[in-house]
């Protein structure tokens, strides 16, 4: 089977709406989330894959008709498309594809722990602002796909609809099979059913709480400075969101790595100053502190994205320096003020 074929939902998705320690909390719930009265919400995951792939009596065809409207956000066309139709029945009859749900199927027999964490999650970020929305999240199988592509897209998250790539967070399972295999193994560490709630709330928050809020990443006349700040504010709300989630999840690190950044802290700003990178415009001179990767380049032993985990630290003193909401602290765009409020001077350890 074609990839493009094989790939079509969750490429057909984007195209249509084209944790070592705990949590450290340094402001208590009502600083950060404010006054407003926690609403518990109540989240139920429409499981995409088990509807296509559940063993039936019919025809692939009349199957696929049978489910359509109950998971029409995950069909980017009319399944009476005779074309799109014929898509949608490769994958499904893909043996390949069948083999990897069996695999799936036994990593997550049921969802109610993530629906349970999701549930708490969703409540606490809704307190933040009470106009964000609570969106009907489903899971799905991509199968295969250009690996940076699929994990940059492995949570979508839309007003309308959430979904979750379930099969990208089942590689202790998948990792040797043909459709997977090309996943880096630096990218396998954070593709763990730990890591599902983490990721979930971080792109969540840039999506539906923060929707409003411009990502220094999209600003070509950011600096250093402003990137990592931007970065570490997301890094820093998912954690006060996630109060009981170890930071290693939330940075998607190992432990290793995790203790690295955390030994080496002071080695990485003072690299940072020393190549004058913090105020500097140009992101070829420091791309290589913010990219994805199995580490970071001429600096032996380390993890990719030590800067963002500078931009975190910053973050963080700056909020046990001020007695800030999250939400007042995402109206702060000036990155060299949270800078200087925030005291950072990192200890040799």
């Amino acid at each position: 089977m074609k990839k493009i074929e094989s790939s079509f939902i969750l490429c057909l998705i984007i195209i249509v709406f084209a944790c070592c320690g705990k949590g450290d909390a340094t402001q208590s719930d009502k600083v950060l989330f404010g006054q407003e009265p926690e609403v518990k919400e109540n989240v139920r995951i429409h499981r995409f894959e088990v509807a296509l792939f559940a063993p039936s009596k019919e025809s692939t065809r009349e199957h696929l008709l049978s489910i359509e409207k109950d998971f029409k956000p995950m069909f980017a066309a009319s399944l009476s498309d005779n074309r799109y139709m014929q898509v949608v029945e490769s994958f499904v009859e893909d043996r390949e594809m069948k083999r990897a749900y069996k695999e799936v199927k036994q990593e997550y027999p049921d969802l109610k722990f993530l629906e349970k964490e999701l549930s708490e999650a969703i409540s606490r970020m809704k307190q933040i602002r009470k106009d964000s929305v609570k969106t009907d999240i489903y899971t799905l199988m991509v199968g295969p796909m250009e690996y940076s592509y699929a994990y940059e897209n492995r949570i979508l998250v839309y007003p309308e609809f959430s979904a979750i790539s379930i099969d990208l967070y089942s590689m202790d399972r998948l990792s040797e099979h043909p459709y997977y295999k090309s996943m880096p193994k630096y990218l396998q560490s954070s593709l763990t059913k730990d890591n599902i709630v983490p990721d979930y709330v971080y792109t969540y928050l840039r999506e539906i709480t923060f929707r409003d809020v411009p990502l220094q990443s999209m600003n070509p006349e950011a600096s250093f400075l402003d990137c990592i700040i931007d970065e570490g504010k997301y890094i820093y709300a998912t954690q006060a969101v996630l109060k009981d989630c170890k930071l290693n999840l939330i940075l998607r690190y190992t432990e290793k790595e995790l203790e690295w950044v955390e030994k080496n802290e002071s080695n990485i700003w003072g690299y940072i100053i020393q190549n004058q990178l913090l105020y500097n415009k140009d992101r070829t001179k420091y791309m290589h502190l913010t990219a994805q990767g199995p580490g970071t380049k001429n600096i032996a032993g380390s993890p990719s994205r030590i800067g963002y985990y500078i931009g975190y630290k910053i973050v963080q003193n700056y909020m046990r320096e001020n007695s800030v909401s999250l939400d007042s602290l995402f109206k702060i765009s000036d990155s060299e003020l949270i800078l200087r409020e925030s005291k950072y001077k990192p200890e040799n350890h």
